[in-house]
Parts: C-alpha cells; structure tokens; sequence
C-alpha cells in the first residue's frame, strides 16, 4: 500500500465516528454499513433531513461521497459544516465536496447531487428551494451557489415584491471557474463553461459549448469544451 492510500485511510479513521453517525443517521442499515459517505471534521449542526443514494450504475461502494477533505491548501483545512433543517439530498453518484465548504438546506428542499459532481474547497450551497446539479458538474474554488436572496425587495410603484427564489438547473458537464456565484432561477445547458468570478443570474445566454464570464453573463469563445479525459496539464518548467 502506497504512502498516499495509508494517509488517505488514516483521515478517514481520525473522524469515523461522525462519519458513522452520519451514515446510520440518514441511511438504511443495508447502505450505511458500506459507510458510502465519509467525513472530514464536519460541523454537524442540524441533521433533520434525509439523504437518498440513487447511484446511476446501482453499485453503492464505501467512499462514494467525500465530504471536507483538504483538496486546496489555499483555504483553511477546516472540513465541512452541514445544516440539514428537514430537506432531501439525493446523490447519483460519486461526489466529492472540499474542505472550507458549507452546505445549508431548507425545511423544503431538494437538492439533486449527479453522477460524478466536485466542488473544490471553499464551495457554499444554500438551498431552501431546489438545486439540480446534472452528471458530471465541476465547481472551482470559492464558489457559492444559492436559490434565494433571502431578503425580498419591494417595488414602490407597482406595490409588488421582486421574486427572490427559484429552482437552479445546471446542465451536464458544467464548469464554474474560481468564484463563480449561481444565483436563483438559473437554467444551464450543457456543456458551459463560466469564467473565474462570473455571476450566473436567471437569463443568461442559453448556448452549449462555450466559454462565458462576466456580470451580465457574455460569450467570451465559443467551440470549446472541458476534456475530460485529458483533464490536467503538468508544467514541467
């Protein structure tokens, strides 16, 4: 066993109490004996929902879903707080959440995790309507993405209260640059890729296969695509 598994199984063991609290909190005995989730110094502050494991293959194997393990050394290595106030968490897949992330749910929301979804550290979620995140979404560091502003705005003259929530879709094989912030009502196709520090608010461009940044949202290239399989570049300088 190399040095990197050895390191790896010894965080997993640092937290496994929380890690078997959480499993056998939200899951079925069947599923959280496989302990499919594992934690890395959670800060568990509400736990009243539930959470649904719906893999696409149907396998549900031990660390599909990492949450709060050190991936950025640029944030705090502080893990992962999760405030669960009653909502549903369905994941389809492997998923992995970084350290320095926050995730808040509703009493009434839905948020659908699917297949193969990352988010680097310093990732926050507040959901209290409903947040689909489609196969293969990638988030960067420091990215928030929130269905409400919480705080409604009235208008004077029409005497009428802007909406300040709505569901979130995000198409396949999204990516969200560094600082990305995805506001309420957004719709994404697939195959975007949004800018470092861009703000994804209802009606932005609808396009696939494109490069997009700024506040409102433009198209910067197009013809471009994220590949997958060659993923990361080495600079060997």
């Amino acid at each position: 066993m190399n040095k990197k598994k050895i390191r790896r199984y010894l965080q997993e063991l640092r937290y496994i109490l929380p890690t078997l609290y959480f499993n056998f909190h939200y899951l079925p005995f069947r599923q959280a004996i496989r302990l499919p989730i594992v934690l890395y110094k959670p800060h568990l502050l509400k736990c009243k929902g539930r959470i649904k494991l719906e893999p696409e293959d149907g396998r549900i194997h031990h660390a599909m879903i990492r949450l709060g393990f050190r991936q950025v050394s640029l944030y705090p290595n502080n893990g992962i707080t999760w405030e669960d106030k009653g909502g549903t968490t369905v994941f389809r897949g492997e998923c992995t959440i970084g350290n320095d992330s926050y995730v808040s749910l509703g009493p009434k929301t839905k948020v659908d995790f699917g297949h193969s979804f990352a988010a680097r550290a310093g990732f926050k979620l507040a959901s209290y309507v409903g947040i689909t995140f489609n196969r293969f979404t990638r988030f960067g560091w420091g990215c928030l993405c929130m269905d409400t502003n919480f705080h409604p705005i009235y208008n004077m003259t029409t005497k009428e209260y802007k909406p300040i929530s709505g569901p979130i879709v995000i198409g396949e094989y999204n990516w969200f640059g560094t600082d990305c912030k995805v506001m309420h009502s957004v719709v994404t196709p697939e195959r975007c890729i949004f800018g470092m520090g861009t703000v994804v608010t209802r009606g932005c461009v609808k396009k696939s296969y494109c490069v997009m940044g700024g506040s409102p949202v433009r198209i910067l290239s197009e013809n471009v695509m994220r590949d997958y399989k060659h993923d990361t570049i080495n600079d060997d300088r």
